[in-house]
């Protein structure tokens, strides 16, 4: 009898286990406990734009105007909305983005949003993977086909790069394309994370003289 009731007793633990991890998996539930959250919950997503501000949502959350700072978020995927705050009569759109968090990272978002679908700026966050010593990865993505891909100043490709290795650190990027404007900004290259870089480049305005 005292078989059969432990028996019953490890069954119903596997139960509830088995259920408590399909509704709430172990990270999620691990990101909820007081004191452990502070943790395991240390991403954090910047997001800033140039010339005037935008509205940003975050999975579909109202985080009000820009510049946002939001800290202490879980890993995992977000979509990211913006809207460009101007007249109702102004032809701009509301842009979504995927990016992809990691924990103890900062993924920062620094975009101009233009008329129709125009951006120029750069969106930039890490993802995890083994490197060598003192090594870590880049990968550049263009919104342009023919852009040229500067790596502390060495033209390295065009378009895009894909894992390409480099020293830990501060690392310069400029990515330039004839009748756009160019981009240039640092980069912070680590230890066993790979780097992704999104590109975004706005057309040489045109002026008109008489």
């Amino acid at each position: 009898m005292k078989k059969l009731k432990t028996a019953i007793l490890i069954f119903l633990s596997v139960l509830f286990f088995s259920t408590l991890f399909f509704f709430f998996p172990p990270k999620k539930l691990i990101g909820q406990l007081p004191f452990l959250n502070r943790f395991y919950n240390n991403t954090s997503l910047e997001i800033v734009t140039q010339r005037g501000k935008a509205k940003i949502w975050i999975n579909e959350k109202d985080y009000g105007e820009t510049p946002v700072t939001v800290q202490d978020l879980p890993e995992g995927n977000y979509l990211v909305e913006m809207e460009k705050i101007a007249p109702e009569d102004a032809f701009y759109k509301k842009h979504s983005f995927n990016i992809e968090l990691t924990k103890n990272t900062t993924a920062r978002m620094d975009i101009e949003i233009g008329p129709e679908d125009l951006l120029h700026g750069s969106i930039l966050y890490y993802s995890p993977m083994k490197t060598s010593p003192d090594k870590g990865y880049l990968t550049v993505t263009c919104s342009t086909n023919d852009s040229k891909i500067y790596v502390n100043g060495e033209f390295t490709n065009r378009a895009s790069l894909t894992n390409i290795e480099l020293e830990k650190g501060e690392q310069k990027i400029k990515v330039e394309n004839d009748g756009y404007i160019g981009i240039e900004l640092p980069v912070n290259i680590r230890e066993n994370y790979q780097l992704n870089l999104k590109i975004y480049q706005l057309p040489i305005p045109i002026s008109l003289e008489d």
